[in-house]
C-alpha cells in the first residue's frame, strides 16, 4: 500500500513539478522580452553564454559558435534591424546583438555608461588580472605599464625578427628544392607557426629556429607548446571549473600542465631579472615586450600602480594570445584571398617592386609606402575577423542610439546589466558601412571616407597592438608576395570563386579566434626573385 502510495505521489508530483516549471519560463520569458523591448531577433532554447550554446552547432534551436558568420547577411536582413535580441526559452540572461558601428562607439567609447561584461572579464583572466580583463576603474592602471612596450624599438624588431623567421622557414621546408614550385599542405598551420614564433621572439626574447628547437622543456612542455595547448583550450577554460583541470583526464592535465609551465618559465624571466638588478645598458637593450612590461613596472615599484608578478604574466600573455590570433588568422586569410585574386596579388607585387626595384628586402621605413599590402592584409581581416565580438554590459540604464536603414535614428532605452555584443562580423558585413561587402577590395582602405577602426576595436580601448600586427602582417606578406606566385590548388572545373567557398567561407572555426581552417597553397618563384637556397 506504502509502494503504491509513493508511485501515486510522484505520478502526481512531477507533472505539477514540470507545469510550474514551464509557467516560470513562459514568465520569465516575457520578462525578459520586455526588458529587452521587443526587440526582434531568433528564439533560441539557452543564452548564446553558456556552454551548450558553445559546443553544439548552429541549428534552429542553437546559435553556436559561428552563429555571426552563418547569419552574416540572413539574419540581419529577416529582422531587417541595426540590433537584435536572443531571449532563451529556458531561464538565461538575454543578449542583445548589433552590427552598427554608431552604436559600437556608444558601447566602446570612455567614460559611457557601459563596461565589460562579468563573462568576459573572467574568461580573459586565467593568470589574474590585465589589460584585458579589468574593469574600466582599473583599465589605467595596466595601461599605464603596458602601453610604452609598445614602441618604436620594438616595431623594429618586429621586422626585423618576421624577415629571419621568412627566411629560416623557406630554407628548412626546402620551398627552392621542388623544381620552383612549392605546395604547402597547410597555409593556415604555417602562419599560425610564423605567429608563434615571432611571439616567442618579440614577447619573450626566446629566439626559436623553425627545424624543431623551441627552447627550454619544462614537463616536457616548451612554451611554444604551452601556448597553443592553452590558447587552443580557451572555450573549455571559459566554462570549467578551475579544479576540473586537475582531474585524472589526459586532455584536462595536459590544459593544466601547460599553465604551470607558462606561469613557471615567465616567473624565472622575472627572477633573472631581478637577480642582475637594474642595470641600465641591458635595460635599453631589452626590447621584447616581456621585458619592457619589467622596466616600465619597475619605474611604478613604489606607487600603487605597480603590477604584481601574477598581473605581470597575465598582461603579457594575453598580450601575446591576442596577436598569435590576430595574425595568424588574418594572414592566412590574407594568403588566400590574394590567391583566388590574381589581380590583386598581381598589384601588390607591383607595388612591393616599385618600392624595392632591385629585389631586396623591404627595410623599417619601406613598411610605410607598402599601402596596398598593407589594405590587402587589412582587408583580409575585415573578411574573416579574427575576433567574433566584444560584449559590453550597462552599468546603469542608459540610452543608445540607434540608427535605422533609412539614414534615422531613434533611442532605446537599456537596463542596468544588460549585455550587448558588437558583432564584428556583421558590422564587417553591413552594406551600411562597407559596398559590396563580400567582395575582397584591398583599395577600400585607401579610401579616407570608409570606417577605418574596427580591425582592432575603437575607442580608448583600440587593441594596443595594433601596430604589432601590421609591421608583422605586411612585412610576412611583402617576403611572399615578392618572391612567389601564390596560387590555389582547384579541383577539376574549379573556378576561383567556388574554391573560395570551399576552402575558406565553408570551412572556419571559432573558438577565441575565427578563420579559415586549412587549406593548401602553390608557391612558384617568380623570375625576379632573388632568393637562394
Amino acid at each position: 500500500m506504502a509502494t503504491w502510495t509513493n508511485m501515486f505521489s510522484w505520478t502526481l508530483l512531477l507533472p505539477l513539478v514540470a507545469a510550474a516549471y514551464a509557467v516560470y519560463c513562459v514568465i520569465l520569458y516575457r520578462r525578459n522580452k520586455a526588458n529587452v523591448q521587443q526587440l526582434p531577433g531568433p528564439r533560441y532554447l539557452w543564452t548564446l553564454f553558456s556552454m551548450a550554446n558553445s559546443v553544439l552547432p548552429n541549428s534552429e534551436w542553437n546559435g553556436g559558435m559561428l552563429l555571426s558568420w552563418i547569419g552574416r547577411h540572413s539574419m540581419w536582413d529577416k529582422y531587417g534591424s541595426e540590433i537584435l535580441a536572443f531571449v532563451p526559452i529556458i531561464p538565461g540572461q538575454p543578449i542583445m546583438w548589433t552590427r552598427s558601428v554608431e552604436v559600437a562607439r556608444q558601447l566602446l567609447a570612455n567614460k559611457s555608461d557601459w563596461d565589460k561584461a562579468p563573462e568576459s572579464v573572467e574568461s580573459l583572466g586565467m593568470f589574474g588580472e590585465n589589460l584585458f580583463s579589468s574593469y574600466r576603474d582599473r583599465w589605467a592602471r595596466h595601461r599605464r605599464i603596458v602601453a610604452p612596450g609598445f614602441n618604436q624599438k620594438l616595431y623594429e624588431l618586429v621586422w626585423r625578427e618576421s624577415l629571419r623567421t621568412y627566411y629560416d622557414m623557406v630554407q628548412t621546408e626546402e620551398w627552392l628544392n621542388h623544381g620552383g614550385s612549392y605546395v604547402h599542405p597547410d597555409v593556415i598551420a604555417m602562419t599560425s607557426k610564423i605567429a608563434l614564433y615571432l611571439i616567442a621572439s618579440c614577447g619573450f626574447g626566446m629566439s626559436l629556429a623553425w627545424d624543431g628547437n623551441v627552447g627550454e622543456r619544462i614537463r616536457g612542455l616548451s612554451l611554444p607548446e604551452c601556448f597553443q595547448i592553452t590558447s587552443d583550450s580557451m572555450i573549455a577554460q571559459i566554462f570549467l571549473p578551475k579544479w576540473a583541470f586537475r582531474l585524472p583526464f589526459k586532455a584536462l592535465r595536459k590544459v593544466y600542465e601547460s599553465n604551470l609551465v607558462i606561469e613557471s618559465i615567465l616567473m624565472r624571466i622575472i627572477e633573472k631579472r631581478r637577480l642582475a638588478g637594474a642595470d641600465p645598458v641591458q635595460q635599453g637593450n631589452a626590447k621584447d615586450v616581456f621585458n619592457l612590461l619589467l622596466t616600465a613596472n619597475e619605474a611604478e615599484t613604489d606607487s600603487k600602480n605597480a603590477l604584481t608578478d601574477r598581473e605581470l604574466i597575465s598582461n603579457c600573455f594575453l598580450l601575446m594570445l591576442a596577436g598569435h590570433e590576430t595574425t595568424s588568422h588574418g594572414l592566412g586569410a590574407a594568403l588566400g584571398l590574394l590567391a583566388c585574386n590574381p589581380d590583386i596579388q598581381e598589384k601588390a607585387y607591383e607595388e612591393v617592386m616599385t618600392v624595392v626595384p632591385d629585389g631586396s628586402d623591404p627595410t623599417f621605413q619601406d613598411l610605410e609606402s607598402l599601402v596596398y599590402v598593407q589594405a590587402s592584409f587589412m582587408e583580409a581581416m575585415r573578411l574573416f575577423p579574427s575576433v567574433n565580438g566584444i560584449p559590453r554590459r550597462a552599468v546603469q540604464d542608459t540610452v543608445l542610439k540607434v540608427p535605422t536603414k533609412q539614414g534615422s535614428a531613434y533611442d532605446l532605452p537599456i537596463k542596468k546589466g544588460q549585455i550587448i555584443v558588437v558583432d564584428f562580423i556583421g558590422l564587417n558585413y553591413n552594406e551600411r558601412h562597407y559596398s559590396h561587402p563580400d567582395e575582397y577590395t584591398p583599395g577600400r582602405w585607401l579610401d579616407p571616407t570608409v570606417e577605418q577602426g574596427m580591425n582592432f576595436s575603437t575607442g580608448p580601448r583600440v587593441c594596443v597592438g595594433r601596430k604589432f600586427a601590421m609591421v608583422e602582417g605586411t612585412t610576412i606578406l611583402a617576403m611572399l608576395i615578392r618572391d612567389w606566385k601564390i596560387t590555389p590548388i582547384l579541383y577539376e572545373g574549379e573556378t576561383l570563386p567556388e574554391w573560395r567557398v570551399r576552402c575558406m567561407d565553408n570551412a572556419v572555426a571559432a573558438a577565441i579566434g575565427f578563420g579559415p581552417t586549412a587549406f593548401p597553397l602553390r608557391f612558384t618563384k617568380r623570375e625576379k626573385a632573388l632568393i637562394a637556397a
